[in-house]
């Protein structure tokens, strides 16, 4: 397997939508693309394990609409509160665009960005670097299939023993494209899978 370049990648975005090679990543910044990935930023819907009155989960027999509860955080509203720092002040977080993620604690969140994946390729997210130095994984699950459309969901775990700010809307992890080797015959768009489409952290779907 290879993996694709920047060069490919932004070839591949200006293709037309119903070209089985084509791949959409949408709201894009250009600035973003390193050159063999594409950063991804953290979105508004997160899924928490919230203390809950489900005695316990089980798989395969019980569905599970309300676990982990959903919460959304708004992105780009709101007004800066003003932090005093020293003598001067300057402008911090609006607290409403940011989740406390406590030590050694997950949450589900999902990517602002929507991924259409072509037939021929298979993607791979990681964490990004400065997030993995303050102990910050978001990659217990990776591995995203061809065809797959839908928002990306990210195991987020603090590994740490302080608890992290995660700011809606700022880059947090990196899209890997790897083409498939051998012959791939692409004759028609597939969609499928239990989470294709997803929008947003969506509850487990157990399948016998």
């Amino acid at each position: 397997m290879s993996v694709l370049s920047k060069k490919e990648i932004k070839r591949r975005l200006e293709l037309r939508l119903d070209d089985l090679e084509s791949i959409v990543i949408t709201p894009r910044l250009d600035e973003k693309f390193d050159q063999d990935s594409v950063d991804l930023r953290l979105g508004c819907y997160f899924r928490v394990p919230a203390v809950s009155t489900i005695e316990c989960v089980k798989p395969y027999q019980d569905t599970v609409e309300h676990y982990p509860e959903l919460v959304h955080k708004p992105y780009g509203r709101g007004r800066k509160k003003r932090v005093k720092k020293g003598a001067k002040e300057r402008e911090g977080d609006n607290a409403e665009s940011t989740i406390i993620l406590q030590p050694h604690h997950a949450v589900l969140a999902s990517t602002l960005e929507y991924i259409k994946m072509p037939g021929d390729v298979s993607g791979e997210i990681l964490t990004k670097s400065s997030w993995a130095r303050i102990f910050i994984s978001i990659a217990s699950a990776p591995w995203i299939h061809p065809f797959y459309r839908g928002c990306l969901t990210l195991e987020v775990t603090n590994l740490g023993n302080v608890p992290v700010a995660l700011p809606v809307g700022k880059p947090m992890a990196q899209l890997i494209f790897i083409k498939l080797e051998g012959q791939i015959e692409l004759k028609k768009d597939i969609i499928e899978g239990s989470y294709a489409g997803a929008v947003m952290p969506e509850a487990p779907k157990f399948k016998a």
